[in-house]
C-alpha cells in the first residue's frame, strides 16, 4: 500500500468522522436569491445573488464586503485565494481581477484575432487564462502577456452536442475542468488533453486538497484527481450548494446560509 493511498484513507476517514460530528453555529438570512457559492483557499465564503451583488462571509459568518456589479451580467466567479479575485463577463468580452476589498485591479479585453466566441474563461495559474471558444468548441490556453495561445486542442465532439452547454469551468492542481449539467464534469490535463468524464447530474462542483467534490442527491461525493479513488459523506442538511473546508461546511439555499463546524 502507497503513502499516497494511505494517505486518502486517513483523509476519507476523518471526512466520514466530521460529517457525524458538526453543529450548527449560525444561519444567515440574504435578502436576494444566491445563484452561485464558492470558497477561497482560506476558507472565506462567496455567495452570487440574482441581481449582481457578490457578498463574502468569514467563517464565523461575518459578512466581510457586499459588492454590487453595477451593469455587468457576471459569467464566472472564482475567489482563488482571497488576494486576487477573478470575474468573468461574457457580454463584455472581459475578465477582472479584484482585490480583496473589490477594488479592480486589472481588466483584460479578448482580442478576437485569437478567439472568436469566448464562452467560458478561468485563470491557468497567476496570469495566464483558459477560454473555452464555443464557435469550434476548441479549448484554448492564452498567455496574458504575450497575447499568444500556447494550446489550442478541439474538444471532442462526441463529448457534447453544443458547446454552450457548458456552464462552468475551473483549472486546479494542473487540470481543467468543464461541468455539463445532466452529463458530468469532463476532466482535461495541462496540455488540454482529455482525459475521462465524472458522471453527475450535479450544477456545480469545487475542490478540497487533492480532491474534486459534489452534492449528488443529499452526500458530497469526492473524487481523489490523483488515485481516482472515491468516498461519500453524508451532508447534515440539504441544500443548493455545499462547501466544505477543513473546519467548516457551509450549506446555502436560495435566501439562506448555515455555517456549520466541528463539535469540540
Amino acid at each position: 500500500m502507497t503513502i499516497r493511498t494511505l494517505l486518502f484513507l486517513f483523509t476519507s476517514t476523518l471526512a466520514t468522522v466530521a460529517a457525524h460530528a458538526q453543529s450548527k453555529i449560525k444561519t444567515i438570512d440574504v435578502s436576494d436569491t444566491i445563484v452561485f457559492a464558492t470558497v477561497d483557499r482560506p476558507g472565506d465564503l462567496y455567495v452570487i445573488t440574482k441581481r449582481g451583488q457578490v457578498q463574502r462571509f468569514t467563517s464565523e459568518g461575518t459578512v466581510g464586503i457586499v459588492y454590487k456589479l453595477n451593469n455587468h451580467e457576471l459569467t464566472q466567479f472564482d475567489p482563488r485565494d482571497g488576494a486576487r479575485l477573478f470575474a468573468y463577463f461574457r457580454k463584455d468580452r472581459h475578465y477582472t481581477l479584484y482585490s480583496p476589498s473589490f477594488d479592480p485591479t486589472v481588466s483584460y479585453h479578448l482580442d478576437s484575432s485569437f478567439v472568436i466566441e469566448p464562452w467560458l474563461v478561468t485563470m491557468s495559474g497567476d496570469h495566464d487564462i483558459w477560454v473555452l471558444d464555443a464557435v469550434d468548441g476548441s479549448l484554448k490556453k492564452v498567455v496574458q502577456k504575450t497575447e499568444t495561445v500556447e494550446v489550442d486542442v478541439k474538444i471532442p465532439a462526441e463529448l457534447y452536442k453544443d458547446p454552450r452547454s457548458i456552464t462552468f469551468m475551473r483549472e486546479y492542481q494542473g487540470f481543467v475542468f468543464l461541468l455539463q449539467p445532466g452529463k458530468g464534469i469532463q476532466v482535461f490535463n495541462g496540455m488540454g488533453k482529455w482525459l475521462r468524464t465524472v458522471a453527475t447530474s450535479a450544477k456545480s462542483f469545487n475542490f478540497l486538497g487533492e480532491e474534486l467534490y459534489y452534492i449528488e442527491k443529499d452526500k458530497l461525493k469526492f473524487f481523489n484527481l490523483f488515485t481516482t479513488e472515491t468516498h461519500e459523506q453524508a451532508l447534515p442538511e440539504a441544500g443548493q450548494f455545499a462547501l466544505v473546508t477543513d473546519q467548516r461546511t457551509y450549506i446555502i439555499r436560495y435566501k439562506t446560509i448555515d455555517f456549520f463546524g466541528l463539535k469540540p
